[in-house]
């Protein structure tokens, strides 16, 4: 088979994951409520006989980080139910999101996986009628919910590749795992992923992201300086009381919470390597002549390294139970989100580059840069390289038309057929037989 014939006929492939990523702008979904979203990738994917495992087959309960109530799931079933999803598919999810494609080549060979993230962000996108989501009508209809990161064109990227892929698998050897996963916003879903078994015989993953301040026509092969991370959120407890007649008996949870605000930042300090704290919200009272008797705040730590941040982890729960304790006030604390630190696997790069050799698009090629952030892919990269195996986590140039998370945010839909003839032809250097 020629390879570069069959990149260049992928051009077909264009009009669909451009109406695709459309669709699923227009409805997003936020993480653990990707309903509609799991249920359409899941059909499409049927009808190109390639099988699928979903909800509990891929998921370990145990993981479920911020995991919704039943009545807002519920809610969010009816939605997507109310939006064309499949009833026999939505029911066979059992309230789980996320699947995973399987492609056997029917050849002995390496198991590769794909990972692909499907949420978006709890944004209301901005109407503003000179935007192209506007202009030609995939604006999303749901308040609140916004794909302002591009895991709309992630979804449609990874579905894509699979029906690519599978359309060639004669041609290549070993298994080919294409995972779909909710909820990496608050870095949520990866580890129920990780845990949930389907990494373990992986001996490559491949993975990535649009944009990341990178140009159309960039490539980044291998993302390095993942910061672990963990996001927290304290809930003080006080006691109310008349804040002129009886100051005296109340107990003012705001306090305890700004205490344990400025307090925290103190211990974001460590020679060893980067690390920050942030708290990003902060809410409580009832009204100016109350004592508060309730107070939260939403924050984060995060570390060049798993020991830095947890020591910088450490040392903010101590302020935050020390400020409860000043201010004679309860706290609850609740684990939210969390990823590891990562960094690729420099045994990629050739694939990735010979790979990208292949696509006129790709003009500015970067074998390694620092990603400086958090990226819950980094529990499955860590999984499969605790095996001993390869992970790589690549940044696919798009150029934006504002800010990642920013209500304003669109990415150049070009890179999406970039994308997928970049993931064939990495694939294809490592599987082909």
């Amino acid at each position: 088979m020629d390879i570069q014939s069959y990149l260049d006929t992928l051009k077909s492939y264009e009009p669909s994951m451009i109406r695709t990523r459309r669709d699923l702008h227009r409805h997003a979904e936020t993480g653990w409520l990707e309903y509609r979203t799991t249920a359409l990738l899941i059909k499409k994917l049927r009808e190109h006989g390639i099988p699928v495992k979903y909800g509990k087959e891929i998921i370990n309960k145990d993981y479920l980080w911020a995991y919704p109530s039943e009545s807002v799931r519920k809610s969010a079933i009816d939605r997507a139910l109310a939006e064309g999803a499949d009833p026999e598919i939505i029911e066979k999810m059992d309230s789980f999101t996320g699947l995973c494609a399987v492609i056997e080549t029917g050849t002995p060979g390496p198991v590769l996986a794909l990972r692909f993230d499907i949420d978006c962000n709890d944004v209301t996108e901005s109407t503003d009628a000179d935007r192209q989501p506007v202009k030609d009508g995939f604006c999303s209809i749901h308040d609140g919910s916004m794909h302002a990161c591009g895991h709309d064109g992630h979804a449609s990227l990874g579905l894509h590749t699979c029906i690519a892929l599978n359309e060639i698998k004669n041609d290549l050897c070993g298994t080919i795992k294409v995972i779909f996963q909710p909820a990496e916003e608050g870095v949520r879903g990866a580890q129920s992923i990780a845990e949930g078994g389907i990494l373990d015989d992986v001996d490559y993953l491949l993975t990535g992201h649009l944009g990341m301040g990178w140009n159309t026509g960039s490539l980044v092969a291998l993302s390095k300086g993942f910061l672990s991370t963990t996001k927290v959120d304290a809930e003080f407890k006080g006691v109310s009381a008349h804040a002129g007649m009886s100051p005296q008996d109340g107990k003012n949870a705001i306090l305890a919470a700004c205490s344990a605000t400025l307090a925290m930042h103190t211990a974001c300090q460590d020679s060893r390597g980067a690390s920050r704290i942030n708290v990003g919200t902060i809410q409580g009272g009832s009204g100016r002549n109350v004592v508060p008797a309730d107070a939260m705040i939403r924050f984060e730590t995060r570390g060049e390294t798993a020991d830095i941040q947890e020591l910088v982890l450490k040392k903010a729960m101590n302020a935050v139970n020390g400020a409860a304790e000043m201010f004679d006030c309860s706290v609850d604390t609740k684990i939210m989100g969390s990823a590891s630190s990562a960094d690729s696997s420099a045994e990629l790069e050739p694939f990735i580059r010979a790979g990208a050799a292949r696509i006129p698009e790709i003009t500015n090629y970067v074998k390694e840069a620092a990603f400086s952030g958090s990226e819950d892919a980094t529990y499955l990269m860590a999984k499969v390289q605790s095996h001993g195996r390869k992970a790589a986590y690549m940044c696919i140039g798009s150029n934006i038309a504002a800010p990642h998370h920013n209500d304003h945010f669109n990415f150049d839909e070009s890179s999406l057929l970039t994308g997928l003839r970049l993931y064939v032809s990495t694939v294809w250097e490592i599987m082909h037989r």
